[in-house]
């Protein structure tokens, strides 16, 4: 609904609608939990809940054994997946992305991992100059 809010004025009007679909490729594995603590610092949450997030990301490991070899890593990254808290988490560190200052001409929309990015324009010049501006925010944001 809020892509067709957006879309039809705009299409009535005459004027240019241009759209980019990203999916943020391994999304719950390259969550970075101090994004998400900020998160949760940034929208105020009490901190009773955020000291008991960071207890639980704090020495998280992965270990894998093939016969007599056995590796282990510590973790600092992922939303535990199939748990309760692993979309909460993603939200929260999504957050960050959908906050970014954009354009008055621009409108993001995200479902899960996947982002859509819709901006209004006269021509296609105009089109490819705020696009650009507005996609290189976005790369910023994923580094």
């Amino acid at each position: 609904m809020a892509v067709k809010q957006f879309i039809e004025p705009e299409l009535e009007s005459g004027r240019l609608i241009f759209m980019a679909s990203l999916e943020v490729k391994g999304a719950f594995d390259a969550a970075w939990w101090p994004a998400i603590l900020k998160g949760l610092r940034d929208a105020k949450c009490p901190q009773n809940l955020c000291q008991l997030t960071q207890d639980y990301f704090r020495w998280r490991g992965a270990l894998i054994s093939v016969n007599s070899c056995k590796m282990e890593k510590n973790i600092t990254k992922a939303c535990p997946q199939a748990s309760c808290c692993g979309p909460g988490f993603w939200n929260i560190k999504y957050n960050s992305l959908l906050n970014l200052r954009y354009n008055n001409h621009t409108k993001t929309v995200a479902f899960a991992h996947d982002l859509v990015v819709m901006l209004k324009a006269e021509s296609i010049r105009e089109a490819e100059d705020i696009g650009n501006m507005e996609l290189s925010k976005i790369s910023a944001w994923a580094k």
